[in-house]
């Protein structure tokens, strides 16, 4: 009477099976079976399910003919999802029939089981799982008694009475082993429920042990445990070698879901940058701290979670944006937004400081146990309270947090200050401005960001306010800026422009500022780089979203200008090509020899009308400019006939006027990822997926003109 029936694939000592949506009826060790128990792996392995695309499922005989049951299982969690992960299920919440046993957010085991009449269900009390730890739990059911336990880690964690000589009723839902299925939300397809971590062993005996032998079990269980060897906690980059849709010298995680990055800063030699992380699966869900650092920025290396959710603390919840300032004392201190949904408001400003070490990694982060900013009934929308921005100047410590402004109806930042980090001043809102004139700024601002701005001499010339857009009529989210003058002693910020004005005329790709001034005082902005294929191809892929180029923010002759930071072109390998004056027939004709998705490349021309595009079998994205017209902008479609515009062009705000300057376009392709950058004075982001990596290049243009001078450059993968 085998559970299951699959066979697994060692790798580099680890049984993994990768790269599979639904995994069904493998060979369980080499075809060996068992009478009253089944083993999911044997005792030197352990099987790696990846939290979103691998699970098994069978229709064991043994769970058709039991009346007690005893399921052990030796786990080590990864990462923990808002809803069920399911370690073991049969179960038909709309019948009433079956079983389930899983984890949820915490690390609390979650048990349930019905008998036809009606459904039990209970979960960890006195004691839960410990993530990225070998674990051991065990439930049984005695039905002559009526009693359900739960042991975890060698305690009774809790306990559930129901009726006695009532049984499990079996359901005709597949037994599914690393997944929660439920016969009604929580269905075979759901992208949720799907464990994440490693399974050692899972034993079902077709009896209900005593409470002194399960006990006894665990004690000689977790003696053993050593055996096991350590956790692996950081994701795997390399299962995506092959993703010819996913970045490969841009910012990204290393797997699953990434939102914002956000709080870079540096500190003895080091940059570090975190960002929003899942790290469960490709999905919006249960927001962690993710961790990298760089010599310079561009060649990441991938460290634990900086920030976890924590049980009884003041992030439950979530761990969601923020930033980070170097004290007084020289600490690196993070500044983040405590999700607590036992609270009203949710959101308050929660505080961790690191704890120093040799190698200035910084992988240790202590947080505080008192928010540092509680939102009041007058501090913006209330509920609306996120993502606080902190700098230190001179011997005052200032904050921004993204809210809406009541009185005008659109999002704003209130200001606090302080002088000791614990006790903070409110100093009202940051900006005065007509809402009716910037309905796209949205009713609520996220990620607000002050940062100076630098000309030629390296003196300030003005600051910037940045911001992401929320809660907009028309539910496309850009990054806004005013420029401004800023007086720190006056806490006042007073904008040279009525109209919010874009740095990236993409379509909603480049969200999510954070900024910080380097040591050699560049004002510096990290993005993220939303994606907009389908849901379903995302999640498919396996991950989700990654970071734009950081680009620095400087001063031209009065506007602000944006260009890639210049370590991006440390990145360049190979000189693929390189000309003079040459007409585009023939420049398109040397470009067709090249085949790389990972490419910059500059080209520079003093004609009115200049486009790259970059054709696949599904379309062609084209990024032109148009100089009559002073539209910088990009052009889509599948046939010349049915090409539109896709980029931002709302009115004279958006123009993009060079003058009688030569068109200088650096284009940077990696993969999915194009960027563009103007004469270094606007950006535009934007998206190309392929389903056959069929990328081919090409100049566009309306008249015979003449290339002045173009260089193609390959770029190297700073992962792999």
């Amino acid at each position: 009477m085998e559970l299951l029936n699959y066979q697994f694939t060692k790798v580099n000592g680890t049984v993994v099976l990768r790269d599979f949506h639904n995994i069904d009826r493998f060979r369980l060790n080499e075809g060996k079976e068992f009478s009253n128990r089944a083993l999911v792996c044997n005792e030197a392995d352990a099987f790696l399910f990846d939290g979103y695309a691998t699970w098994f499922e069978g229709n064991p005989a043994i769970l058709q003919q039991a009346k007690d049951l005893t399921v052990t299982c030796i786990i080590a969690p990864l990462s923990y999802e808002t809803v069920v992960s399911g370690l073991v299920s049969q179960y038909s919440i709309m019948d009433r029939k079956g079983f389930y046993i899983g984890v949820t957010k915490l690390g609390r085991v979650v048990v349930g089981f019905a008998d036809g009449f009606g459904t039990v269900e209970y979960e960890s009390i006195d004691n839960h799982l410990v993530k990225d730890m070998w674990n051991i739990v065990t439930v049984t059911f005695d039905c002559t008694a009526g009693w359900s336990t739960l042991f975890v880690n060698g305690v009774i964690s809790n306990r559930k009475q129901f009726t006695r000589g009532s049984r499990i009723v079996n359901t005709e839902i597949p037994c599914y082993v690393g997944k929660f299925v439920d016969g009604g939300r929580f269905h075979r397809a759901a992208k949720q429920g799907t464990y994440h971590g490693y399974m050692h062993s899972m034993v079902i005996d077709a009896k209900a042990s005593s409470i002194q032998e399960v006990l006894e079990e665990h004690k000689a269980q977790r003696s053993r445990m050593d055996y096991f060897g350590s956790v692996n906690t950081v994701l795997d980059r390399t299962i995506y070698k092959e993703d010819f849709n996913r970045p490969r010298y841009h910012l990204i995680a290393p797997g699953k879901w990434m939102n914002e990055p956000h709080a870079p800063m540096y500190f003895n030699g080091y940059y570090h940058i975190f960002y929003q992380a899942n790290q469960h699966a490709p999905l919006f869900d249960n927001l962690q701290w993710g961790h990298m650092v760089s010599t310079d920025m561009m060649h990441w290396r991938d460290l634990p979670l900086a920030l976890q959710t924590q049980e009884n603390s003041l992030d439950p919840d979530g761990c969601w944006s923020g930033s980070s300032c170097i004290d007084k004392d020289g600490i690196p201190t993070i500044f983040y937004t405590a999700g607590n949904n036992k609270s009203i408001p949710n959101q308050g400003v929660a505080i961790a400081e690191a704890v120093l070490d040799k190698n200035n990694h910084l992988e240790v982060w202590k947080k505080q146990n008192k928010l540092a900013v509680k939102q009041g009934i007058d501090d913006g929308w209330l509920g609306e309270f996120r993502d606080p921005y902190v700098w230190l100047e001179e011997d005052t410590y200032f904050m921004l947090v993204g809210t809406g402004d009541a009185g005008n109806g659109g999002g704003n930042a209130m200001l606090y200050t302080s002088k000791d980090k614990k006790t903070w001043t409110k100093e009202g809102f940051i900006l005065e401005y007509s809402y009716e004139q910037n309905t796209e700024v949205g009713h609520v601002w996220e990620l607000p960001v002050l940062l100076p701005v630098r000309n030629e001499s390296n003196k300030i010339a003005f600051h910037v306010l940045l911001l992401c857009a929320c809660q907009i009529e028309n539910n496309i989210v850009h990054t806004y800026y005013w420029k401004g003058d800023w007086d720190a002693a006056g806490r006042r910020f007073t904008k040279h422009h009525e109209k919010a004005l874009l740095l990236d005329l993409g379509a909603g790709v480049f969200t999510g500022p954070s900024g910080f001034v380097t040591p050699d005082k560049r004002s510096v902005v990290f993005t993220i780089a939303q994606g907009k294929r389908n849901h379903e191809d995302e999640f498919q892929s396996g991950w989700a979203h990654n970071g734009g180029l950081p680009v620095e923010l400087y001063a031209s002759g009065g506007r602000l200008g944006v260009r890639p930071i210049c370590e991006v072109y440390q990145l360049r390998s190979e000189l693929l090509l390189e000309d003079y004056d040459i007409e585009v027939d023939e420049l398109n004709r040397k470009l067709a020899q090249i085949t790389s998705s990972q490419l910059y490349i500059k080209l520079e021309s003093k004609c009115d009308f200049i486009g790259i595009a970059v054709n696949r079998t599904e379309g062609t994205e084209e990024v032109f400019y148009d100089r009559a017209e002073k539209h910088f902008g990009v052009r889509t479609g599948t046939q010349p006939e049915e090409i539109k515009l896709v980029s931002v062009r709302r009115n004279e705000c958006d123009f993009v006027d060079i003058g009688d300057q030569p068109i200088i376009m650096e284009y940077f392709l990696d993969n999915s990822m194009i960027e563009v950058y103007l004469n270094e004075l606007k950006a535009i982001s934007h998206r190309n997926y392929t389903e056959k990596n069929d990328r081919a290049l090409q100049i566009v243009s309306k008249e015979e003109i003449l290339i002045q001078h173009i260089q193609v450059w390959s770029m190297n993968d700073v992962y792999f």
